[in-house]
């Protein structure tokens, strides 16, 4: 698949720019930083383009990627302004860690392998909803459907998540059993 060109990158800021703004204001920038961070993320898309596995004409693709790297640019703004004010682990976090290794291990395996085979457009809802933290909303605009066909599809995902995950599981213990 050829990388992303020139009118590809005009294509995804002309239908992106607004919407990324948008999500990068409602996660608690100020309308500056939102703006810097989304021409951050539109650089960065830029130059790392040859990662792009999508087809460049594919808006869903690009959106869901364009809405990674600011997620990720944004957090971590945010990591640096907590260091700089020492700002504590919150009470969820330090729970989730002091949990058994073999236990968070194994459920991970588990989760990363039933997700391994959903469909696509479950995948992007899934991780978006739930591993970035956007709204239905926000899914919607960097998808470019509504709000409605994100719940959608977030449901179907995950009762697809559940029936892969108990799959595996029953057949993992019926290989433990053997």
């Amino acid at each position: 698949m050829p990388p992303p060109a020139d009118d590809d990158l005009e294509r995804w800021i002309t239908a992106f720019r607004g919407p990324l703004i948008g999500l990068l204001a409602s996660w608690g920038n100020d309308w500056g930083a939102a703006e810097e961070v989304a021409a951050d993320a539109f650089a960065e898309a830029w130059v790392g383009r040859a990662r792009f596995d999508a087809e460049p004409s594919d808006l869903d693709a690009a959106g869901s990627w364009l809405r990674g790297i600011a997620f990720r640019l944004h957090e971590a703004r945010r990591r640096r302004a907590a260091v700089r004010r020492a700002e504590p682990i919150d009470r969820e976090h330090a729970e989730r860690l002091a949990a058994p290794v073999e236990d968070r291990d194994e459920r991970r395996e588990l989760l990363v392998a039933a997700f391994a085979q959903l469909a696509p457009q479950h995948q992007t809802v899934l991780r978006m909803h739930y591993l970035e933290a956007s709204s239905a909303r926000e899914v919607a605009a960097l998808l470019r459907i509504t709000p409605k066909a994100v719940e959608d599809r977030l449901y179907q995902a995950r009762r697809a998540l559940r029936e892969r995950v108990e799959r595996i599981a029953a057949k993992s213990a019926a290989g433990a059993r053997r």
